[in-house]
């Protein structure tokens, strides 16, 4: 087959551009059967797939992405005599030349799109239902969100599948320890602290770990920093409102973005690792804290205790009280903690990206016999 991934999400940040570049290397490291052209929207990723066909379809604003992915895509799809087109993010032709594939992550943009700008509102609620509607089969990283797009499009259950996704091998890799220290320096951070690693904005629910860092750190017991890795999403003025004005400027560090090959530097160092989303389709952060041998601590909702399964501490993601009593467990119980640190090791064995990427290419096959 020539098979066409769509890797325009390598742009962004976050974990869709995690999913296509570690499905796409792992792809190219199982399958020599098959051919592959990546498609990306910007010249400046040439390069970074040298086992496959690369091609450029700009367009990165809305309209420019709307008319690159309904126009662009299935010319280039029929120029280039694809049998079969992957898009990894919820988006797909509305025509298409060839069967496609859509990796319809979740649907948080349709149930909650208070969580999303109102440009993206009206993009998703465009885009998902033609994707789950036209597409020849959907992939999906948990059994929460297949069950959810069944009940809300009703496609044939054989037709939608969850696969879970995978996490980088440098997480589990060997590292050098004054590497580590070069890291810690270049952000600032003490030797330990919590961690949260994640985009800042209302989803994911930061505010009740803010209430309860304070308490702890309010109860005179408690002398560890917060820190926060990842970029700003939206609407986190509040949040830092809220740091002000229970003033913990001095507590907490945000680092901003940090590069994956620096990521498990930060990771070593957590004592815990804290993830109180409210809603999400899988949950890439906290299977990378437990390969790093991070006690984690999660929402008890939608896809997380999936991921985390008994390796991790769950808790509802607004009471404020358990999140508190939590972490002051594991700090306080260092026999816990080395529970939790092995038993999640243990846990992340179960997922990679050449399982993902043997289950997806497990996928193409079927829709291609389809035809």
């Amino acid at each position: 087959m020539r098979i066409a991934i769509d890797a325009s999400t390598i742009s962004t940040q976050g974990g869709p551009r995690t999913y296509v570049l570690g499905l796409i290397d792992a792809l190219l490291r199982i399958d020599p059967d098959n051919e592959y052209i990546v498609f990306y929207n910007d010249p400046v990723h040439i390069g970074r797939f040298p086992a496959a066909k690369e091609l450029v379809l700009s367009g990165k604003n809305p309209l420019a992405r709307l008319w690159r992915e309904h126009v662009l895509l299935p010319r280039a799809c029929m120029r280039e005599r694809v049998d079969l087109l992957h898009c990894p993010k919820s988006a797909i032709p509305y025509f298409s030349p060839c069967p496609v594939v859509v990796t319809l992550h979740d649907l948080i943009p349709l149930k909650h799109p208070e969580t999303e700008k109102y440009a993206a509102q009206l993009y998703w609620r465009l885009q998902i239902p033609i994707a789950a509607k036209r597409s020849s089969f959907i992939i999906t990283d948990s059994e929460h969100a297949r069950q959810e797009i069944l009940e809300d499009f009703g496609p044939l259950p054989e037709k939608v599948k969850a696969i879970m996704l995978g996490f980088d091998p440098r997480m589990t890799k060997p590292r050098d320890v004054a590497d580590g220290d070069a890291v810690c320096r270049k952000y600032g951070l003490p030797p330990e602290y919590l961690l949260y690693v994640g985009t800042i904005q209302p989803r994911k629910n930061l505010d009740t770990l803010i209430q309860a860092f304070y308490r702890l750190k309010c109860s005179g017991l408690f002398d560890h920093k917060l820190v926060i890795v990842g970029r700003k999403g939206w609407l986190y003025e509040q949040l830092f409102n809220s740091i002000m004005e229970l003033g913990l400027e001095s507590d907490i560090i945000f680092t901003g973005f940090v590069p994956d090959e620096e990521l498990p530097f930060i990771y070593d160092r957590a004592r815990v690792f804290l993830y109180l989303s409210l809603f999400e389709g899988f949950g890439l952060p906290p299977l990378e804290a437990m390969a790093c041998g991070v006690p984690v601590i999660t929402s008890n909702t939608t896809s997380l205790p999936e991921v985390v399964g008994n390796a991790g501490i769950a808790v509802s993601p607004t009471d404020v009280d358990a999140v508190a009593l939590a972490i002051r467990r594991v700090l306080a119980d260092p026999q816990l903690a080395e529970e939790m640190r092995e038993a999640g090791r243990i846990r992340a064995e179960l997922f990679s990206w050449e399982t993902a990427a043997c289950e997806t290419l497990a996928v193409y096959s079927h829709v291609r016999g389809r035809q």
